[in-house]
């Protein structure tokens, strides 16, 4: 878990990232807050390699996304 929030550190201090949206491959709620697990996409759109991250969702956002949806993360 202290993996993946390393990841999601990581990207939001790299500035000028590529990786602002990604589909949805899991969904979970740890301590009253909610969470997607995301395929990130570069910008060329290149499959070599997937790049995972989790974001911090409101519950309103959680409850109406499904798994496999698109999602972008708000700068």
């Amino acid at each position: 878990m202290r993996f993946f929030f390393a990841i999601i550190f990581f990207l939001c201090a790299c500035g000028g990232s590529t990786y602002n949206c990604g589909k949805i491959d899991r969904k979970y709620e740890n301590n009253g807050k909610y969470f997607f697990a995301l395929i990130l996409n570069d910008a060329s759109n290149n499959d070599e390699g997937r790049v995972y991250g989790d974001v911090s969702v409101e519950k309103s956002i959680y409850l109406l996304k499904k798994v496999g949806d698109d999602y972008c993360i708000e700068d």
